[in-house]
């Protein structure tokens, strides 16, 4: 593969293995000699930041997996009010978020736009049909809510 091609896709595509699987760390190690392509360009190669965006996200991860209550399910959560380009995202209570109505729905706003991801990601198990389907319909009330 050449050190320049059109597209990130078309690099990542190109280094699948002989399996299909793009491997995260083999995209990396080949962005690294690869100097001139897209892949490099888009990674953090400074040490000191990138060390400070894993460590970020090795909070996150603490805060979803610790944070608990008696049943294992999470205790706070970031709204994408809370979120910043730069990272520092806030985590609120779900105490808080379920008692305040505008919170309430930001987090649903929040939650069928991962729902959209997710079905993007899945839509061809037909077996998800009914779930897709239940979050339409939660859409449509919600835009004749808020029309009204």
């Amino acid at each position: 593969m050449s050190a320049r091609t059109d597209t990130i896709a078309a690099e990542l595509l190109a280094l699948r293995t002989a399996h299909g699987v793009i491997n995260p760390v083999s995209v990396v190690q080949w962005a690294r000699k690869n100097r001139k392509s897209r892949l490099h360009a888009q990674l953090d190669w400074d040490d000191g930041r990138a060390g400070e965006k894993y460590r970020i996200w090795q909070v996150r991860a603490l805060i979803a997996v610790h944070v608990v209550d008696a049943g294992g399910g999470r205790r706070f959560v970031s709204l994408s009010v809370d979120r910043s380009h730069d990272g520092s995202n806030g985590y609120r209570s779900l105490d808080e978020i379920v008692g305040r109505p505008d919170l309430r729905d930001i987090m649903m706003s929040d939650a069928l736009a991962e729902l959209e991801r997710v079905q993007l990601k899945y839509q061809r198990l037909s077996e998800l049909q009914t779930v897709w389907e239940e979050a339409d319909r939660v859409r449509k009330r919600r835009r004749t809510r808020e029309a009204a």
